[in-house]
């Protein structure tokens, strides 16, 4: 968990850097801070973007979301996702 949790924060980081350069068009993308955009959102977004992680994760997890189901597996190999792009 954390090779993927890792790799999402230097998405987000990256993101954040990327938002003070780029701006898209229009009134919903002016906010310049990221938390000014997250309260910028609308409610049905984040609540979409919240079931689609959940979503990731409990596929990437082959369905397994308990403390003691998740790494009952000894084939698991920590950061292994099962896909190689």
């Amino acid at each position: 968990a954390e090779l993927k949790h890792g790799r999402i924060c230097m998405l987000a980081t990256t993101g954040i850097l990327v938002q003070e350069v780029i701006r898209l068009p229009g009134d919903a993308f002016s906010a310049k801070f990221a938390l000014d955009a997250w309260a910028q959102a609308p409610r049905g977004g984040m609540l979409q973007i919240l079931v689609a992680i959940g979503l990731i994760e409990m596929v990437s997890n082959r369905f397994a979301i308990t403390a003691t189901t998740m790494f009952q597996n000894p084939a698991r190999v920590p950061g292994d996702l099962g896909f190689d792009p």
